[in-house]
């Protein structure tokens, strides 16, 4: 049952694993693993959003600089930002997970249009995609993803120049990924990973991190929220919490980060 799902969601990625990559082999995986890596179903949570600007989005953790390449040459997380408000999600272009990396490019194809549909608001927000998968998703194959979604300018699509850039990267955000292996030790081409999108302010703060049952409206309202900040110092972690999808929240920068399922 599990394959014949996992069949057709090969199926569904299209074009873009079918380019230059193959699909990942997945005979001889434990279905276990495949049941933590392929989590069925998503919960659709029951309230409306709170109105920008009406809550306040507590400090999580500050990120460092990181190294990051795509088809336009070498940059940074910085030098992509430029200041402003940021979300960034970590991603693998052959990734089949319905709720996984594909989940996370939808909605932050939605999100791009809305920001394309208020140029003042683009002007003050940017998209940052990252793979994980710096061996197969290349600067070239980065830009031509890049391409299906016909994304503004203010969506990138980048990977980095390999695990040495990489690894500090995904440490300093907190974003777990593990490559799945057969019970030899060879790579299945699958990752096990959880899927968290980050919101970060113009100072480089982490304000929310999003996982799969939050990925909705309150990403661009909590956005907006941002942007309506008048002060350079944010409310401290104790103050006032209104933005139900800090509840996705990861722990503080330097704790524990193992991974674990998602919630269905």
């Amino acid at each position: 049952m599990i394959r014949a799902a996992l069949a057709a969601l090969v199926a569904l990625a299209g074009p873009v694993v079918a380019a230059d990559v193959a699909a990942p082999d997945l005979r001889g995986i434990d279905p276990a693993a495949l049941g933590y890596t392929y989590a069925v179903g998503t919960f659709a949570p029951e309230y409306a959003p709170p109105a920008p600007g009406s809550y306040t989005l507590p400090v999580i953790q500050t990120v460092r600089d990181h190294p990051l390449v795509d088809a336009a040459g070498p940059t940074t997380l910085f030098a992509l930002k430029r200041g402003q408000v940021a979300v960034v999600a970590f991603v693998y272009t052959t990734c089949v997970d319905v709720a996984g990396c594909p989940l996370g490019n939808a909605v932050l194809k939605r999100i791009d249009r809305a920001l394309a549909a208020e140029p003042s608001l683009a002007r003050q927000a940017r998209l940052i995609t990252v793979s994980f998968d710096p061996e197969r998703d290349t600067p070239a194959r980065m830009a031509r993803v890049r391409a299906l979604y016909r994304p503004s300018a203010s969506w990138r699509f980048l990977t980095t120049r390999g695990e040495d850039d990489l690894r500090p990267l995904l440490e300093d955000f907190g974003q777990p990924v593990a490559k799945l292996r057969f019970a030899d030790g060879r790579w299945s081409g699958l990752f096990r990973h959880v899927l968290k999108v980050f919101l970060l302010d113009r100072e480089n703060r982490v304000r929310n991190i999003y996982s799969v049952g939050f990925l909705g409206p309150d990403l661009l309202n909590d956005i907006r929220t941002l942007l309506r900040e008048t002060t350079a110092t944010p409310p401290s972690r104790g103050s006032r919490l209104a933005s139900p999808t800090m509840a996705a929240s990861a722990p503080r920068h330097g704790a524990a980060r193992a991974p674990s399922p998602r919630h269905r």
